[in-house]
């Protein structure tokens, strides 16, 4: 469980690195290109995949799916209704 903690941070530290909040968004294989190598095999994938369910589920992050030229991509950004928890779990 306590890796799953660091993934979320590691998403969420990136995400605001980046000012991705509310109606500005990126797609959701840019998340996964900041990761380390070592959660980019098939173990380290669904432990990503676990993470962003949590984090969807706190609310703290949306998921979307956004026209793009090639068809449909899932796109995430930040919930900007939630900027003190998202601080809070940050410091935590």
């Amino acid at each position: 469980m306590e890796e799953v903690e660091s993934v979320k941070k590691l998403i969420l530290q990136r995400l605001i690195r980046s000012n991705i909040w509310g109606g500005k968004h990126i797609p959701l294989n840019f998340v996964y290109k900041c990761l380390p190598g070592h959660y980019k095999n098939n173990q380290g994938k669904k432990l990503v995949e676990k993470a962003l369910k949590e984090l969807t589920n706190l609310s703290f992050v949306i998921i979307l799916p956004k026209k793009t030229g090639k068809g449909v991509d899932d796109h995430i950004s930040l919930n900007s209704r939630k900027v003190s928890e998202i601080k809070q779990f940050l410091e935590s």
